[in-house]
C-alpha cells in the first residue's frame, strides 16, 4: 500500500517518540511495515505489519498524552434581528485560529457569519441528525445558524445552489449576502417551510460571496446531506446540513482517531470522556477518511 507524505511524516514522528527509529532514518513505504512490526512487537500487540486501528491507537495514544493539551476558544458570530442563533460559540483553539480569519475576510466583504453552535458537549444526545462521531464534539465543526437560509431565498443571509456535480462532499454551494460581494445570479434550492420537504428553485440575482468556496481556503470543508434529506418522500430539514462546516485539514487521513482528537484537548482525560458518553469513547479508534467521516 502507497502511503501520503503526509501520513508518512505522522509515522515517522510517532516512531521516533517510541524509540522505534532513529533521528534521520528513511521511513518510506518500502521498510514501513518491518517499523510497524519492531513496533507492534514492543507494544505487545498483534505482529502483523498492518497499520489499523489498534495499531494507529497504540502510537498515538502515549504520544498524545504526553504533550501539551490544546484549550477551547470562544469565537465571535453575527446575530441577525429575526433569525435564532448565537453571537459566540467554542472550537478547539487550532479550529478557532483558522475561524478567525474566515470571519474576518466575510466581515471585511460586508457578509456575516451567524451560528447554531461548535462545540457539543459530550453528553449531548445521538440521534438521526447527530452522530457520535460528529467533530462537533472535538470543537472541529461549526454550524451556521439553521435558520439563517433556505426559506427565504430573496432575503436570506445565506443562499444554497445545489452542485450539479457527483461529489457528495459539495452537494451544496452556500453564498453569504454580502455588500462587497460578487453581482451574480444564482439558482438557488429552497423549501416553503421547514415542514414542507418539497425542494423548489428559483433564480436570484444580488451581491454574493462564494462562502464554500471561502470556507474552504481557511481550512473548512461542508459535509453532504443525511439519508433524511435525501430520501424522495418524508425529507427532513435537519438532515439538509448545508450549515456544516468542518476543520479537515487539520486532520490527517487514515491516520487521526476520533479518541485522540478528543484528547488533545485539555481537561479530555479516557476517563472523563467514557464517563460522559460510552458510545462517543466506543468510537474512539475510529480513523479519518476509513470510518470517521
Amino acid at each position: 500500500m502507497a502511503y501520503t507524505d503526509q501520513f508518512l511524516n505522522a509515522i515517522q514522528k510517532h516512531l521516533l517518540f517510541h524509540k522505534i527509529i532513529e533521528p534521520g532514518d528513511d521511513i518510506t513505504n518500502r521498510n514501513l511495515k518491518n517499523n510497524i512490526i519492531d513496533f507492534q512487537d514492543k507494544a505487545g500487540i498483534y505482529t502483523d505489519g498492518i497499520i489499523g486501528p489498534e495499531t494507529l491507537w497504540e502510537i498515538q495514544f502515549p504520544y498524545v498524552m504526553s504533550t501539551e493539551k490544546m484549550n477551547w476558544v470562544r469565537c465571535e458570530a453575527d446575530k441577525i434581528n429575526g433569525i435564532e442563533g448565537f453571537d459566540n460559540f467554542i472550537l478547539r483553539e487550532d479550529a478557532a485560529r483558522q475561524y478567525n480569519l474566515l470571519k474576518q475576510e466575510i466581515r471585511d466583504r460586508g457578509g456575516k457569519i451567524t451560528s447554531s453552535g461548535g462545540k457539543r458537549s459530550l453528553t449531548a444526545g445521538v440521534n438521526n441528525h447527530r452522530s457520535a462521531k460528529s467533530m462537533h464534539y472535538a470543537g472541529l465543526a461549526l454550524d451556521l445558524s439553521i435558520n439563517s437560509g433556505f426559506f427565504s431565498p430573496k432575503t436570506d443571509p445565506f443562499v444554497m445552489v445545489k452542485n450539479k456535480g457527483t461529489n457528495p462532499k459539495s452537494y451544496w454551494q452556500v453564498y453569504c449576502r454580502a455588500q462587497g460581494g460578487e453581482l451574480i445570479e444564482i439558482e438557488a434550492t429552497y423549501w416553503d417551510s421547514w415542514g414542507s420537504g418539497k425542494d423548489k428553485k428559483i433564480k436570484i440575482k444580488d451581491r454574493f460571496i462564494d462562502f464554500t468556496a471561502t470556507a474552504e481556503k481557511y481550512g473548512f470543508h461542508p459535509i453532504s446531506p443525511r439519508r433524511g434529506y435525501l430520501r424522495s418522500t418524508n425529507k427532513q430539514y435537519l438532515s439538509s446540513e448545508w450549515w456544516h462546516f468542518q476543520a479537515n485539514p487539520l486532520l490527517i487521513p487514515e491516520f487521526s482517531q476520533f479518541g485522540i482528537e478528543l484528547l488533545k484537548i485539555e481537561d479530555y482525560s479516557p476517563e472523563f470522556i467514557r464517563m460522559q458518553n460510552r458510545s462517543i469513547w466506543g468510537n474512539r479508534k475510529s480513523i479519518f477518511r476509513k470510518n470517521w467521516w
